[in-house]
């Protein structure tokens, strides 16, 4: 995950500053609410180094803490390091075993390797909350794994209708409509979203896949040397021709994306 520069910068700083405020107070209880918020802020704004440091600031006061382990998990899989985020996510069912929050993401883990064991652990998960919108997100990231197109965009619509924040399954119907041979759909969909001036340098890559897939290679090279070299644009423009010609796989997405 690409850090943001530039405006979030200062945000960055703040935090920072705010963490070590925070390890000075002397109630307890508060550090690790107040830290643990800004893991969260960290995650969302992709510093997930930062919101490992947090999460593992709370947990040398409280290794127990569960809530911690959770972002600790979430850290992990933002960084791709997928054993570590198991092991977190893990030890918080073993302390808790209704967290939802490390029931997903354990199902997020699995789909890099096995799609169709992720599949059987959102079943479980969305049996109990049919209408867990990261849940339903993300079985349609399997469903599309699994080369089941159709019945992930179907996923991907049924949280957009609940509205809301549902920036991830609009970014994911965009992909999923681009690898299944509509890729200017995926086009008018990503387009408005990696316009915003907050879009993560991530969004912009998507936008660019669909661009390739559009037969818009000089376009998507535009958006691309917005955030990179123009050595690294040509390098993901090959990877992203990739996924175009041969069968979409979760090796094969993550080394283009």
């Amino acid at each position: 995950m690409t850090m943001k520069t530039g405006p979030t910068a200062p945000l960055l700083v703040s935090l920072l500053g705010l963490l070590g405020l925070a390890a000075c107070t002397s109630d307890r209880h508060q550090p690790a609410t107040i830290s643990l918020g800004l893991a969260d802020t960290a995650l969302a704004d992709g510093s997930p180094q930062l919101a490992l440091n947090v999460s593992q600031a709370v947990l040398a006061r409280n290794p127990g803490d569960v809530n911690a382990l959770e972002r600790q998990g979430d850290a992990y899989y933002a960084l791709g390091d997928n054993e570590h985020a198991n092991a977190s996510y893990s030890k918080a069912l073993a302390l808790r075993p209704a967290s939802e929050a490390a029931m997903l993401g354990l199902c997020r883990t699995a789909l890099a390797e096995d799609p169709e064991q992720a599949l059987r652990r959102l079943d479980r998960v969305l049996a109990v909350d049919p209408q867990n919108r990261a849940a339903r997100t993300d079985r349609g990231v399997a469903l599309d794994l699994l080369g089941q197109h159709g019945a992930a965009q179907g996923e991907y619509r049924q949280v957009v209708a609940l509205g809301g924040d549902n920036i991830a399954a609009k970014v994911d119907l965009g992909l999923s409509l681009a690898m299944s041979n509509d890729a200017a759909a995926a086009v008018q969909i990503l387009q408005p979203i990696a316009s915003e001036p907050d879009a993560t340098a991530r969004v912009r890559q998507d936008l660019a896949v669909a661009l390739v897939m559009d037969g818009r290679t000089d376009d998507a090279q535009r958006v691309l040397l917005t955030q990179m070299s123009p050595d690294q644009a040509r390098a993901a423009i090959v990877a992203y021709q990739e996924l175009r010609d041969r069968p979409l796989t979760p090796q094969l997405l993550n080394h283009a994306t």
